[in-house]
């Protein structure tokens, strides 16, 4: 996911970097971790809505409380209405994803979710007019055919897990895109805590057709998911305030690893040479539009400082500001 940079201590030095990349491989474990948890309950009795309804209820008791421990003012918003559509397309990308947690390894999870940034960059060119510059048309022809190799599209071979898999990263990106738009004007302590308030109640909607009484082991493995995806999203965060991006976001790559070990150790799955292929090319495309859009933005930085009045001032001191 395209995630910008978290203002923090230094990063980019070699041991805050160190720290970063550590963080990183946590956040990495711990969320394909929780996506073998939610595919556990939901391959029991369970259906993946009521699954999403229950996780989303233990992530609000979890996320709610740190949030507002700060002062309701955080709930102060003039854009309920953004934050409304967000929460309904958050959730179903969250639905398909669990759906295809029964029905595709988890490494297969874990490659596709990659696509995420890269259905943003698509929507954010179309919808605010970003434009579609040479890198990104790049990046989107690379990215899509690595989605290509994992689904392979024939008539005897398409993958129905595959493709709830990229309809989630699809809506999720469009979520990137409603964050982007909305933390122009809010905090990230608003935009979570509307997404919590919002999303438990949504949930509830569609888990009340296929509802059945949870078992208590059932109810612990949610209770434990909700609580560790909480956590692998604090892990993530310290992540990349402590490190630099280009050093950490690489690292993401391990969720492919991850979701191949934990899927033979507990599942008995063996990802296939597809599904290692397709992750790496997704993967690399993202990363690569990830940073050329970060060398391009220091490009712009640059060239409007060469063009202010402070450059000359630095110019006539010898080079110092």
């Amino acid at each position: 996911m395209s995630i910008p940079t978290i203002a923090g201590s230094e990063p980019g030095k070699p041991g805050s970097n160190v720290t970063g990349i550590l963080w990183m491989v946590a956040a990495t474990f711990i969320a394909v971790s929780t996506h073998a948890m939610i595919r556990h309950v939901a391959e029991n009795e369970m259906h993946p809505f009521q699954v999403g309804f229950f996780y989303n209820v233990f992530t609000m008791l979890i996320i709610v409380p740190m949030v507002l421990g700060n002062g309701a003012g955080f709930l102060r918003t003039r854009r309920h209405g953004l934050m409304f559509v967000r929460a309904v397309l958050h959730l179903a990308s969250m639905l398909l994803f669990y759906v295809g947690l029964t029905l595709a390894p988890l490494a297969a999870a874990s490659a596709l979710t990659f696509l995420a940034p890269l259905f943003a960059v698509l929507l954010a060119a179309i919808f605010l007019r970003e434009g579609f510059p040479v890198r990104r048309i790049i990046a989107l022809i690379v990215g899509f055919t690595g989605m290509l190799i994992i689904v392979q599209p024939g008539p005897s071979a398409l993958d129905t897990g595959a493709l709830y898999f990229v309809g989630a990263a699809s809506l999720w990106g469009a979520v990137l895109l409603i964050i982007k738009i909305l933390s122009r004007t809010e905090s990230s302590a608003t935009i979570t805590a509307w997404m919590a308030l919002m999303m438990a109640p949504l949930a509830l909607l569609p888990a009340i057709p296929v509802w059945i009484t949870p078992s208590l082991s059932d109810i612990g493995w949610l209770a434990a998911a909700g609580f560790l995806g909480a956590f692998a999203q604090w892990a993530l965060t310290q992540a990349l305030r402590t490190g630099s991006t280009n050093a950490v976001m690489p690292i993401d790559f391990l969720r492919l690893v991850w979701g191949a070990l934990i899927g033979f150790a507990i599942f008995t799955e063996v990802p296939d040479i597809y599904t290692w292929i397709g992750g790496m090319v997704i993967f690399g495309s993202s990363t690569w539009l990830a940073w050329r859009e970060r060398a391009a933005a220091r490009e712009v930085v640059s060239a409007k400082f060469e063009r202010s009045p402070f450059s000359e001032v630095k110019k006539l001191n010898g080079g110092q500001p």
